[in-house]
């Protein structure tokens, strides 16, 4: 049970702890009841910090609730009691720096958020059709093709914060250029929607194998992961495609 998602993967070491044929195994309603909670939690909170005058507090805000998210996105991916808990925190944290990015970019450029959640929901629509009828399977092959393409992306990145940081022309470069930053951000989106495949190929596994109804809490926070992802990826394309209109 290979994954490229941090939150399903630690479900193949659940096999001995938790046992196939459990006595309360999990179900796709169970997961997606569990789906609909968390993406509730992120859309609540978003809209709640939209509507907060924050004013001058609002970087300290966004910084606080990276920090609250990075830690609890990393326990959540721990064991499906911490992921029921720290999940619902980390989508509350998400949703709060989604509401607040979300509003400083629709402020500058209108139209963006629309553009983004529709994108994000029309994605996912057609993964799960093409999954679900059978269209596209999901292998080994494709698995280890995710994993290293986020391994190489997640490293580019870094590289090049890096050296712009030090070397302004670099900065420049990988700032300031519209191409650039339009292919990079179209690539992280492909990446992101194939991501889907493997989100629901593991759901598939882990209700199929009969793994403990505990195992939802991990599918579902997966599967949010991946979405949260696609929304801002496609956020930061509507920003660069309409704010350069003219």
């Amino acid at each position: 049970m290979r994954s490229s998602n941090p939150a399903i993967k630690k479900v193949r070491n659940l096999n001995e702890a938790v046992g196939f044929g459990a006595a309360n195994p999990a179900t796709y309603g169970g997961v997606g009841l569990k789906v609909m909670y968390y993406l509730a939690l992120t859309i609540v909170s978003a809209i709640v910090f939209i509507a907060l005058p924050l004013g001058n507090a609002t970087t300290g805000v966004l910084i606080g609730m990276l920090i609250v998210g990075m830690i609890c996105g990393f326990l959540a991916c721990t064991s499906p009691k911490a992921t029921m808990i720290c999940g619902s925190i980390y989508c509350v944290a998400e949703g709060a720096m989604i509401g607040l990015i979300s509003a400083l970019f629709d402020a500058l450029v209108q139209g963006v958020i629309i553009m983004a959640l529709l994108s994000t929901v029309l994605t996912l629509a057609v993964i799960a059709l093409l999954y679900f009828t059978g269209v596209v399977r999901v292998g080994s092959k494709f698995r280890r093709f995710i994993m290293s393409a986020l391994i190489a992306l997640v490293l580019s990145q870094l590289v090049f914060m890096l050296l712009s940081l030090f070397v302004q022309s670099v900065s420049t470069a990988f700032y300031g250029s519209f191409w650039l930053q339009l292919i990079i951000t179209v690539v992280f989106i492909v990446i992101a929607a194939l991501s889907l495949f493997t989100d629901f190929d593991d759901i598939t596994m882990i209700v199929e194998n009969g793994m403990d109804k505990s195992c939802e809490w991990m599918a579902a926070y997966g599967l949010v992961l991946t979405l949260i992802w696609l929304y801002l990826e496609f956020l930061k394309l509507a920003v660069l495609i309409l704010g350069n209109r003219d």
